[in-house]
């Protein structure tokens, strides 16, 4: 038996509750530890003047007022803890409120922008997205040794060393020669962004796409949409862009045609200069045919089928590279030929509600009624549009919301009770 056990054996040994087998533990454990001798002496002592104390008689309706107190005890708990639910539950229903009008009005306020930001990003994107990638396979392709394949050389080895070595420093002699040589032309992207406000949408379409022609361009893509619509009184209003390209040779002068279509909103240009990639990816290009013709000289002399496994298997390497290499040269060649222009039309048109060619007061006064109906009608459609887009973020907020209540509710539950016991004590 242990001193912890001993100690909480004392009592039953004193009152004579132990059984038989834990008695003679205890006994034993009494004469070899002097520390739990001493205490048990000590213990006796203390239940000695405790049993020595006179008896006090309790007052009368004792029992009854215990259990008065102990009843109202109860009902104080549950009424703070009625009220502190009701507090839980207003507080929870004025967050979701605030949340829910916070997010109606941050709708409100940028639901007019998302439309037209999603139009311009979307046609600014093909253009940007790939002047980007190759920029980053250039740059991936020009971090690397121009004496590449060294590995898949020195399967060579096997077969001939004095033709791999040739083959290194030809390629080399090859890289030099090229690096040495320029493009006596830039090649420059240019890439223009308008957008203007005009009377008839189709019109100005019609004529982009004539002057298109007549440049000897070309329509890449073109959409539109009836962005505000008065059926009663047959007006629609479009909205939309188009995408051409143009020689780049009449750049200036579509760019001033264009904007002379309509009132010129926003015009942006941009310029990217790919020369040097240019000139980066045709010495590569040259590089790798000569590695090519080395590689088939090889093979003609290779008597392992290991060897000439592994020759295949870098030629095929050699001719994938190429491939992409000239694809690259092929769309830059394309870019630079033809300018892109990017034109954004939106058809404008001053409505009236109300036309009278005697403006007295009566006029007046139902003209601003009419008005002021419409713009009550118009904001109440922006009202349930945004209402109906949050419907859906507004359940799940309340679900996890109520999910939270529930799994947290007994855990609040907890700390409550020991916050009771605490003060209790």
């Amino acid at each position: 038996m242990s001193c912890e056990q001993f100690r909480e054996a004392m009592s039953p040994y004193i009152d004579g509750l132990l059984e038989d087998n834990e008695k003679l533990l205890f006994e034993e454990h009494l004469k070899s530890c002097p520390n739990c001798n001493e205490e048990f002496e000590q213990f006796k002592e203390i239940m000695k003047e405790i049993h020595s104390l006179p008896e006090i008689e309790l007052p009368d309706h004792y029992h009854e007022e215990l259990l008065l107190k102990l009843y109202q005890k109860k009902e104080e708990r549950k009424h703070q803890r009625k009220v502190f639910y009701q507090n839980w539950k207003v507080l929870s229903t004025l967050a979701a409120g605030l949340i829910l009008l916070i997010f109606v009005i941050e709708n409100l306020g940028n639901m007019g922008m998302d439309a037209k930001q999603e139009l311009a990003t979307e046609q600014a994107a093909p253009g940007a997205g790939t002047a980007g990638v190759y920029d980053m396979a250039v740059e991936e392709e020009s971090a690397s040794n121009p004496m590449i394949f060294s590995t898949e050389r020195a399967t060579a080895n096997e077969v001939t060393r004095d033709g791999v070595e040739s083959l290194a420093q030809e390629n080399t002699q090859t890289f030099m020669k090229v690096e040495k040589s320029s493009i006596t032309e830039r090649k420059i992207i240019y890439e223009s962004f308008m957008s203007i406000e005009v009377d008839v949408f189709d019109d100005t379409i019609s004529k982009i796409k004539a002057i298109t022609d007549q440049s000897g361009g070309y329509v890449e893509n073109s959409s539109s949409y009836i962005y505000y619509s008065e059926p009663e009184r047959d007006i629609y209003l479009k909205q939309g862009s188009i995408k051409i390209r143009i020689p780049v040779e009449q750049y200036g002068a579509i760019q001033e045609q264009i904007s002379k279509l309509g009132h010129l909103i926003h015009q942006q240009e941009t310029s990217t200069n790919v020369t040097e990639q240019y000139i980066e990816t045709e010495s590569r290009i040259r590089m790798l045919e000569v590695e090519q013709e080395r590689l088939l000289e090889i093979m003609k002399k290779a008597e392992k089928v290991e060897d000439l496994i592994k020759l295949e298997q870098r030629l095929n390497e050699i001719r994938t590279d190429i491939e992409i290499y000239k694809s690259k040269i092929k769309n830059w060649d394309q870019l630079v030929s033809f300018s892109t222009f990017t034109i954004e039309i939106k058809e404008v048109k001053e409505v009236e509600y109300i036309k009278s060619t005697d403006p007295n007061f009566k006029t007046k006064i139902q003209s601003s009624f009419i008005k002021s109906l419409n713009d009550v009608r118009e904001g109440f459609e922006r009202i349930v549009v945004v209402l109906a887009y949050g419907v859906i973020p507004c359940t799940l907020f309340i679900i996890a919301l109520g999910i939270g209540f529930l799994i947290g509710k007994p855990v609040l539950k907890k700390i409550l009770i020991k916050i009771r016991n605490w003060r209790e004590k």
